[in-house]
């Protein structure tokens, strides 16, 4: 009987711990692909919310995402953010954009709710922005160029703003 009782305590508890991680998500690409996140594992990942203006701050930001992926060791996802402005019907000149700068090793997504106070907040970003979920930081989105940086073991270990520099520092 305690047998019994011990496996269906358990079998509850199990219901209620969160079995995602990083790689249980998957994202659609631009040209409409769904890949899972799953196919970084062992690699660093860094996610960051694309900018939909052309500025030369932004421009700036994409030039150093291409110079991060000599490093064969890092995978980088860009992800315009509707909360900053992105619409569906910009994702084509968008993303003829990104790639003239940051280079065709960079997967850009279609676009997501990025921000906790979006009722339609993607499930990757409720995961990146809550510390319950991610194990580590509590922290929204606080705009365009918002990156997150994600281990080899598929943990969170890093946030940075949009004033954050990707250098080798940041990075490692």
């Amino acid at each position: 009987m305690k047998t019994i009782i011990a496996s269906v305590g358990f079998i509850f508890l199990a219901a209620f711990v969160s079995v995602n991680n990083f790689y249980s998500y998957s994202v659609t690409t631009a040209d409409g692909k769904d890949i899972s996140l799953d196919q970084y594992r062992g690699k660093k990942v860094l996610l960051v919310v694309l900018p939909v203006s052309k500025t030369t701050q932004d421009s700036m930001l994409l030039i150093a995402m291409d110079s991060l992926v000599t490093f064969d060791t890092i995978a980088i996802i860009g992800i315009p953010s509707y909360e900053d402005g992105f619409q569906d019907d910009s994702l084509e000149s968008l993303t003829t954009w990104y790639k003239s700068l940051a280079g065709d090793s960079i997967v850009i997504t279609q676009g997501m709710n990025t921000r906790k106070t979006s009722p339609y907040q993607s499930d990757l970003f409720a995961w990146l922005t809550s510390k319950d979920l991610n194990g580590h930081f509590d922290q929204d989105v606080m705009g365009a160029g918002t990156k997150y940086l994600i281990n080899e073991a598929g943990e969170l270990y890093g946030v940075g703003s949009s004033e954050s520099l990707l250098t080798d520092d940041f990075i490692k």
